[in-house]
């Protein structure tokens, strides 16, 4: 049993202490605690309240998959449950856990559980599906419990949320676990497509239900940093697992620079300037003015860029890309090493949990009804759907 702290002392207590009764009854052991550095006090508390976990301060903030990937270094257990330490799990939880993943077939890697809100009336994850260009939706966020199709007991699901699921630790280990270069946000999604990849499944369990408020800790690592990871883990995931990378990236790599162009040309001084036609005219007394201030300008403090980019959006997506450029090497020989585990086609796969197609940025219903995205979109098979189909707006 793994839980992961960063300040967020409250949550982590109110948690193991619903955890840690069910861990005793099923197993008879205690949890690992792995905390990312916190200076909220965090350390002293578990350590005062749970003295019988196995407690890993790691120092400095590793992410999910950092933290993760430490505790599993020194676990020899068969089994390995993922919790988030801002859920509450409901009585009978680890067992109906437990038992799903004992109870099953060889080939399964992971349970995943049921995620509902604090009040238990709303969704947070009944399963998941993917989109074309490696991000993923929680498949009826925010909506009344009730409202949307459920997995029933045993039926699969394309991935397990890493808040509330079991995995066999040898396969787990096999397929490469969660992929450190994640940090948080996303690594699920991957490690539930490797698994499927490499010939093995994920299956849903609805009695193993948990409470969870939603954001707590994302909340505090700040919106631009989380939108950061969320489009480079995009990125990387669909680079590292899509088995035909040419027939799937125009369409991911021109939704990529439609969404920075929009940011750029729309949320930045002076982007006029990026749209500009070659040899536009101007009017002589908008030139003139233009020739003043930037003679002034420059005697003050050199010459005034024609654009400046200072808008977080945009900023997020040119980071997110430099980190993929800077990791190309990386990333390619993670991606050969998926492939050679490959004993499903995506073709298969996606038979099974077809990609969506769902604008949610600005702009992205023009372009994917647009000619070029229509000649670039992938073959796999798919399903075309509006945000508010899939999720609570």
């Amino acid at each position: 049993m793994i839980v992961l702290n960063w300040n967020g002392r409250e949550d982590t207590l109110a948690c193991l202490a619903a955890l840690d009764p069910q861990l005793r009854e099923v197993y008879g052991s205690s949890m690992t605690v792995v905390d990312n550095g916190s200076t909220d006090g965090s350390i002293a508390a578990v350590t005062a309240r749970f003295p019988h976990a196995r407690f890993i301060p790691l120092g400095t903030n590793r992410g999910f998959t950092g933290g993760i990937a430490a505790a599993l270094e020194t676990s020899r257990a068969r089994n390995v449950i993922f919790l988030n330490n801002d859920a509450i799990p409901d009585a009978g939880w680890l067992a109906a856990l437990s038992r799903a993943i004992e109870d099953a077939p060889e080939d399964v890697v992971s349970v995943g559980g049921r995620i509902l809100d604090p009040s238990g009336s709303h969704i947070d994850f009944i399963g998941g599906v993917m989109t074309f260009d490696g991000h993923a939706l929680q498949n009826g966020f925010h909506m009344p419990l009730g409202s949307r199709p459920e997995p029933n007991a045993g039926d699969e699901i394309f991935f397990a949320c890493g808040g509330n699921m079991i995995s066999r630790r040898e396969r787990l280990i096999e397929l490469g676990g969660f992929d450190d270069d994640y940090f948080a946000y996303l690594e699920d999604v991957d490690f539930g497509w490797r698994s499927w990849i490499a010939g093995s499944r994920v299956i849903y369990e609805p009695a193993a239900t948990v409470h969870h408020a939603s954001s707590t800790t994302s909340n505090r690592l700040g919106s631009f940093e989380r939108g950061v990871l969320f489009e480079r883990n995009a990125m990387q995931t669909a680079i590292k697992n899509f088995e035909n990378l040419r027939e799937s990236a125009g369409s991911i790599f021109l939704t990529y620079l439609h969404r920075l162009h929009h940011y750029a040309t729309t949320r930045n001084p002076n982007a006029a300037e990026l749209t500009r036609d070659m040899g536009a005219p101007t009017s002589r007394t908008a030139a003139a003015r233009r020739r003043l201030r930037d003679r002034v300008k420059r005697r003050l403090r050199g010459p005034e860029p024609l654009v400046a980019i200072d808008d977080p959006l945009t900023t997020m997506q040119f980071r997110a890309f430099d980190w993929v450029l800077r990791n190309e090497t990386r990333l390619a020989e993670k991606r050969a090493h998926v492939q050679a585990l490959r004993r499903r086609s995506d073709s298969e796969i996606f038979e099974r949990f077809p990609l969506r197609f769902v604008p949610t940025y600005p702009g992205d219903e023009e372009l994917m009804n647009s000619a070029l995205f229509r000649l670039l979109r992938s073959q796999l098979p798919s399903l075309d759907q509006k945000l508010a189909d899939i999720i609570h707006l």
